[in-house]
């Protein structure tokens, strides 16, 4: 169950985090994460799920995401999760990991 408040900042840092970890970035690469398409379309769909689309948080690491593109993002990565299996376990998988730190 989802809990009414939580520290989107901490939520944020550990979907970067296993997006990191899992292309084998540093902190320093992170706009890669934005490169790899699958990796982009998780990013947005777990930054959509734990409500830490914020975009004064995205500008921070990603200066080149908009409002329009960002929301654009979305909807592409909703319908990747219907549509492909790869990006829906690793979305599910990622989403385990961060219910854990929770």
């Amino acid at each position: 169950m989802r809990k009414y408040f939580n520290d989107k900042e901490k939520v944020y840092s550990k979907i970067i985090d296993i997006l990191c970890k899992y292309k084998g970035l540093t902190k320093e690469e992170l706009f890669e994460i934005l490169k790899d398409e699958s990796c982009r379309y998780l990013f947005f769909l777990l930054v959509n799920k734990y409500e830490c689309c914020d975009l004064d948080i995205l500008k921070r690491d990603f200066p080149s995401v908009k409002g329009n593109n960002m929301k654009n993002n979305i909807k592409r990565a909703e319908e990747k999760l219907l549509l492909n299996k790869r990006i829906r376990d690793m979305y599910f998988e990622a989403e385990e990991v961060i219910d854990k730190v929770k």
